[in-house]
């Protein structure tokens, strides 16, 4: 791509893609010059802006990043059949109009787990909405609904909903920055929960076989349409180490790929198989929480299981998304660990890690009871 720059050193586009290749290498001081030049070279090119803006978010940059992350709506961005056109026909988007007597709806707009994620501040939105004179309504994709609706009952779904007359619309990942989120505003306590009959439902149906292994959700790889899915999601074989813990039992948490839990368990994994879901987020949250633990790539289970205080174990590539930080810490979820690659492409000493982390969970469950309180987990 530098050869490409010789011959157009002018070409805003060549010069991001000389920026996202930094970045895929960390090396952040680097791609965050090279974004604001190629930015300077073709400033409407939205995919430049919400790039930088990811990388300002991961760095603690937030005043600038949210407010940049936003040119990420309007024009042909997402089509004209794409679910940002769709509401804006619905009611034009919020851009800070007076309130008073009108009625705002927020709506699921990128991945699942970013609205798993960000709903949390649902609340804080309406709450704002309310003050001002207005009335704000949550509408969330149908697979979400029946989870969201626990933490925002009169929330809707989003597909086939009669939304009457709506003065304005939001979108999820804009409300951070009408609330004015910062670094320092996030919890990471959990704030989700699955119905208790279901979760009941799991725990019988994990306990009919009768054994008392160590129950881990299992996760491995994300969407293939995501663009970064080669980086995020993890090669069968490279979980190998985890098939050698005594007394552990994987459960594939994300519904399909028949073919890679064939390879696991020709390779000698204890992978029980989990019946198709009904209500696949409300479900496999119900699973979560009748399991011990959940190891998983960075992929909406993660989000699900942090923001139901279940124990997670997140296997993230050296890059990562942005809101993991540039590091092993991350203000987002109490029961998230982060467990990084130290090396682009290099998942050995990740599984390693998490491997030697069950391992520790194995120890505090066969230890006295007055012990396991202080059994340390470590990851290495």
């Amino acid at each position: 791509m530098r050869e490409a720059a010789l011959h157009h050193p002018d070409d805003g586009r060549v010069t991001g893609a000389i920026a996202m290749y930094l970045l895929e290498q960390s090396r952040y001081d680097e791609a965050d010059a090279m974004y604001r030049a190629a930015l300077a070279q073709a400033p409407d090119e939205k995919w430049l802006a919400v790039d930088l803006a990811d990388l300002e978010l991961r760095r603690g940059m937030w005043r600038t990043g949210w407010t940049r992350f936003d040119r990420r709506l309007g024009g042909s961005a997402h089509g004209e059949k794409g679910v940002v056109a769709r509401m804006e026909r619905i009611g034009p988007r919020w851009r800070g109009e007076p309130l008073d007597g009108k009625r705002v709806v927020v709506y699921s707009e990128l991945g699942m787990g970013d609205d798993i994620q960000f709903v949390r501040y649902f609340p804080q939105f309406a709450q704002g909405v309310r003050s001002s004179g207005g009335e704000a309504l949550l509408a969330v994709r149908p697979q979400l609904y029946p989870l969201i609706r626990r933490f925002v009952p009169d929330c809707v779904a989003i597909e086939g909903h009669d939304f009457g007359m709506v003065d304005y619309t939001v979108a999820m990942m804009s409300m951070p920055l009408w609330i004015g989120l910062l670094p320092h505003h996030v919890e990471g306590r959990a704030y989700l929960d699955a119905a208790p009959g279901r979760i009941d439902m799991w725990r019988r149906m994990l306990a009919s076989d009768g054994g008392n292994a160590l129950r881990v959700g299992l996760v491995w790889a994300g969407s293939p349409t995501h663009r970064r899915d080669s980086q995020r999601s993890i090669p069968v074989d490279a979980l190998a180490p985890l098939w050698h813990l005594p007394n552990v039992a994987f459960y594939p948490v994300a519904p399909g790929r028949e073919a890679d839990i064939a390879a696991m368990r020709s390779a000698g994994a204890r992978i029980v198989g989990v019946p198709e879901y009904g209500e696949h987020f409300h479900d496999s949250a119900a699973l979560l929480s009748a399991l011990d633990v959940l190891v998983t790539v960075d992929s909406s289970p993660l989000h699900l299981g942090g923001a139901l205080g279940k124990p997670v174990l997140a296997m993230i590539d050296r890059v990562s998304h942005w809101c993991w930080g540039e590091d092993e810490t991350q203000p987002w979820y109490d029961s998230v660990r982060l467990v990084r690659q130290r090396a682009p492409g290099d998942w050995t000493p990740v599984v390693d890690r998490v491997a030697a982390a069950l391992s520790g969970w194995l120890i505090g469950r066969a230890a006295p009871e007055h012990q396991q309180a202080s059994a340390p987990v470590s990851l290495g």
